[in-house]
């Protein structure tokens, strides 16, 4: 790693001397670059010009900014085979004391950029310090993260490679939006953040070279710009897991590459395939669920529900584009559902709808599980006035649910109340993230979620001393569990048979409690809510289990099937759900 300094000044030459002074303590060469400072300072300026002693004064003869100016230091510091720059403004606002400091943080972390977090004195204009607090808040919404913590000091160390890049590629702001608006690009690139704190101090007659009207408005353009520029990479973000194009390895020696040879190769994201036959639902990642259910947390709190829509519809739009499964999934359903119903053939449109269906259950979750969805939002059957009244909270009972509808709903409303607790099965790979989210927006929630691959004898006897306890157990009979693709059975659904998994049937019968089919959708802005009891006990006779649970399945089908077709957008598996199931030994 080789370190130098790039100091950028317009008019600041005051105390420059004494700042130069300050970095060549801790041996690092200087460039400074003058940015078009008028003649008297532009004469003491260069009046410090002494290579032999590691000082290089560089002008630009107009006033270009102070991103030219930094990036004019950065390509001349490269061509001298430095590898990162450490940037100090020129006014002597910063404890230049912290320079051992941030050195060692840049050799320890190589990749980041390090950075001071001023903390300052009350010499700080109140005005400065209020516009300070605008950025970070709007820093904030576009990293969707509070990690950088101050993206407006004049006190870094950068990886020069990479910022040049950025610069290349990307364009960064010149003027007074350089500093906030580098940091992001670096930091939507991968490149981490360090900070270190620094005392910052406003001396009297310091020069300012902030020009309160054109800065502002530079300011504001740049975070429109940025805030777009979020919006157009949240779909990748979502993609990756709530990371901006994490760092792999050889990445920072490919980025020293482009930017030594400056070619612009276009930007990519590596997916896999997801093309192949009969793939498995599980196999079928739920794409950046946490990060993306998290994002829309935030949103809809910020926002509300409108705010939060606008923010999916790119998202949406890229999942269809790309979720060549998913989408294939959807149409030949949406053809299924069409012969069924007698209504045309479907469009792509109609596919897509699906799509922002499923977009807005997603949204109608975290509505749920933040407690803004009120019992008024909720049509109960047979004239009930809660869930409870129909069946009693100190009564086990099983719920066939499905992915039809949001039957997060009913979840949400039934663990509200303090004293009864709901156990919901889920696949293990989904699990863990639903239940990250889930202690994020409803911490106080009530909802025991139990990770499965396939239902065996542990996981019923400890279902058996949560039914003894009174407690719900739900589980989707709908989906195959992927350690159990050998054991389901086929059921007519939309006029051909699919595949059930055995699993929830024999659960329920292995339990003996009340066996009920449940589902919620909305309608005309508020959500219909149905259940029927399937059986007072499920009976499975040996010798015949598989008639038995081929007719239990039937039935539920069956009773599903009349609300699907009645809100044919409503239905979220988004694969092939007629495809027979592989043997847990086939290879993918």
């Amino acid at each position: 790693m080789q370190i130098c300094a790039v100091i950028p000044t317009h008019n600041h030459h005051t105390v420059l001397a004494d700042v130069v002074a300050a970095v060549r303590a801790s041996d690092l060469a200087v460039i400074i670059v003058d940015d078009g400072s008028d003649h008297i300072a532009r004469d003491s300026i260069a009046r410090l010009h002494d290579p032999d002693n590691g000082v290089t004064v560089q002008r630009l003869d107009e006033n270009c900014g102070k991103g030219i100016a930094v990036m004019t230091g950065f390509a001349t510091a490269q061509r001298h085979g430095y590898t990162h720059a450490l940037q100090v403004d020129a006014d002597g606002q910063h404890d230049l004391a912290r320079i051992p400091d941030m050195l060692r943080a840049a050799r320890a972390n190589p990749n980041a950029v390090i950075t001071g977090k001023p903390v300052y004195d009350d010499s700080i204009p109140a005005g400065r310090k209020f516009g300070r607090w605008i950025t970070h808040f709007w820093v904030w919404v576009e990293t969707l993260s509070l990690h950088i913590r101050d993206s407006m000091c004049g006190f870094r160390i950068y990886p020069i490679d990479a910022s040049l890049l950025v610069w290349q590629r990307e364009g960064v702001g010149a003027k007074m939006d350089f500093d906030t608006e580098i940091m992001v690009r670096l930091y939507w690139r991968g490149v981490d953040v360090v900070h270190i704190p620094v005392e910052v101090i406003y001396p009297e007659g310091n020069i300012s070279n902030f020009r309160m009207w054109d800065d502002n408005v530079l300011i504001t353009l740049m975070h429109i710009r940025l805030v777009l520029g979020m919006i157009a990479r949240l779909p990748g973000f979502v993609l990756q897991g709530g990371h901006w194009q994490p760092a792999r390895p050889g990445q920072t020696h490919q980025m020293q590459a482009q930017s030594r040879t400056q070619t612009r190769t276009q930007p990519h994201f590596s997916l896999q395939s997801d093309t192949s036959p009969a793939q498995h639902w599980a196999d079928i990642d739920e794409r950046g669920m946490y990060w993306g259910m998290r994002f829309l947390g935030m949103v809809y709190k910020a926002g509300g529900r409108y705010l939060c829509l606008a923010a999916m519809l790119p998202v949406i739009v890229y999942f269809f584009l790309t979720g060549e499964t998913a989408r294939k999934a959807s149409r030949k359903y949406l053809r299924k559902m069409a012969r069924a119903n007698g209504t045309p053939p479907p469009r792509w449109r109609d596919s897509f709808a699906h799509f922002w269906r499923f977009g807005e259950a997603a949204l109608d979750k975290i509505a749920g599980w933040s407690g803004e969805m009120k019992m008024d939002d909720v049509i109960l059957p047979d004239g009930h006035d809660g869930i409870f009244s129909y069946i009693p909270k100190d009564r086990a009972i099983v719920l066939l649910v499905s992915h039809f509808g949001n039957i997060e709903i009913i979840r949400a409303l039934a663990s509200r109340d303090r004293d009864f607790r709901v156990n919901v099965l889920l696949h293990q790979k989904n699990a863990a993230r639903f239940g990250k989210v889930l202690k994020k927006l409803a911490p106080e929630s009530q909802v025991n979620l139990i990770e499965v691959s396939e239902i065996g004898p542990d996981t019923a006897i400890m279902l058996s001393q949560k039914v003894e306890q009174g407690e719900w157990v739900v589980i989707a009979a709908d989906r195959v569990a992927i350690g159990a693709r050998d054991k389901t059975v086929m059921v007519p659904f939309l006029g051909d048979p699919a595949p059930l998994p055995q699993g929830p049937f024999i659960l329920a019968h292995l339990l003996g409690c009340p066996v009920y089919m449940t589902a919620a959708w909305r309608t005309n802005g508020r959500f219909e809510i149905a259940w029927e009891k399937l059986t007072d006990r499920m009976v499975l006779p040996r010798g015949k289990r598989i008639e038995a649970i081929t007719d239990y399945a039937t039935q539920y089908m069956a009773w599903l099937e009349q609300h699907v077709r009645a809100h044919p957008l409503q239905w979220y598996n988004f694969f092939d759900f007629w495809a027979r199931p592989r043997d847990k030994n086939d290879q993918q």
